[in-house]
């Protein structure tokens, strides 16, 4: 046995940091795309939607192919950008974790490092590329269409109200669009008859895909060197899958005990299924560890005696305030629309609403010390 033992090396994850920049663009995009709509339904005023609504709404409608050109336009713009930064990010950062953690792992096996990337690395982070780049295509031929489908239904249902003299021309068009601004473009419609919003489903593929790099550009180097064994992170939060794992040592393979440590199998946890462990919206990662050479981290206090209960209590308190953040992004951009529309009412009304549930986020964070506010959760991009 070594006398001196290492910890393993936990890298900063500057993949996640640099795939925000694209799941952006798309929450970007998403705006734009609404502002646009806003703007052709305003253009030329509501005089005819109050004196003649069946003449507004003929012109509208005759105004949906100038509509579908500008849309394309934005969206060809912003998901070019979008796939260019996903590939640099991937291959640059993905690669960068791989030989970062292999000349760790040689230089803890007391092995000259040797530089070496296989094959496989670059073939499997030009697949992720193009996995990553498929799914968020599905994005770019769903939201045409679902704009204009957006569009003609808050002509239709706008004009139904002015003609029923329910309400005025203005407020009848203002909350038809704010009715429709939750539901959003269509960017893709799951397994399940699930519609997503096109920035949700960007975000979901996005978080998944980081992951699923950063995971693999960890234990692949580990694997080449015959390593089976790994770090599980752990964080104040975690599923019920997760949470027995936290800050233990586990393998792709079967359990046992080395030098007295347990050894965990993944597999026992649902590793490979979408709600095991590693699973979708999972955020843990894997850390190589080489028994009798590394040693278990020492865990800062507020993690050192954390309990699978208390994480997964964690988690559940957690989720409250995700859902928080999204409320608030949600009024925040009901906010920008109501600005686009200069609806002085409905900006005032949106106002109070942003500060009543960012006030509710911060009762939250206040109450639990294994909370901390994120403001970037709660921004919007205009």
């Amino acid at each position: 046995m070594s006398n001196t033992k290492k910890r393993p090396t936990i890298n900063d994850q500057q993949l996640s940091l640099h795939m925000q920049g694209v799941s952006d663009i798309y929450s970007k995009m998403q705006i734009e795309l609404f502002d646009s709509m806003i703007k052709r339904l305003k253009d030329r005023g509501n005089a005819d939607l109050a004196e003649n609504p069946y003449i507004w709404q003929l012109e509208k409608l005759n105004d949906m192919h100038m509509l579908n050109e500008e849309n394309v336009k934005i969206i060809v713009e912003r998901t070019g950008i979008a796939e260019s930064l996903l590939r640099e990010v991937i291959e640059n950062e993905g690669l960068k974790v791989y030989r970062d953690t292999k000349q760790q792992l040689e230089e803890d096996l007391k092995r000259f490092p040797s530089g070496k990337v296989r094959n496989g690395v670059t073939d499997a982070l030009e697949a992720y590329t193009q996995q990553a780049i498929s799914d968020l295509n599905l994005i770019n031929s769903t939201l045409p269409a679902s704009i204009q489908a957006v569009f003609k239904s808050v002509v239709e249902q706008t004009v139904a109200q002015v003609v029923a003299g329910t309400k005025t021309s203005d407020r009848a068009l203002h909350d038809t669009i704010m009715s429709w601004q939750k539901k959003g473009f269509t960017g893709f419609t799951d397994s399940a008859g699930r519609e997503w919003r096109a920035d949700s489903y960007a975000r979901a593929i996005i978080k998944t895909t980081t992951y699923r790099v950063y995971n693999d550009m960890r234990t692949r180097p580990a694997e080449e060197l015959g390593i089976d064994t790994f770090y599980y992170s752990i964080k104040r939060t975690a599923r019920a899958a997760c949470a027995p794992l936290q800050g233990k040592i586990v393998t792709k393979g079967a359990g046992r005990v080395e030098h007295g440590i347990t050894i965990h199998s993944l597999l026992d946890y649902g590793y490979g299924t979408a709600g095991g462990c590693l699973g979708v919206h999972c955020g843990h990662y894997l850390t190589p560890f080489i028994v009798d050479v590394n040693t278990i981290p020492e865990l800062p206090e507020h993690l050192a005696n954390l309990t699978p209960e208390q994480a997964e209590e964690n988690a559940r308190i957690e989720a409250k305030q995700r859902g928080l953040e999204r409320t608030v992004k949600n009024h925040k951009e009901r906010l920008h629309y109501a600005i686009t529309m200069k609806d002085d009412e409905l900006i005032q009304a949106e106002k109070l609403k942003v500060r009543m549930y960012q006030g509710k986020i911060k009762a939250l964070v206040d109450s639990h010390d294994f909370l901390s506010r994120d403001y970037s959760r709660e921004r919007i991009y205009v």
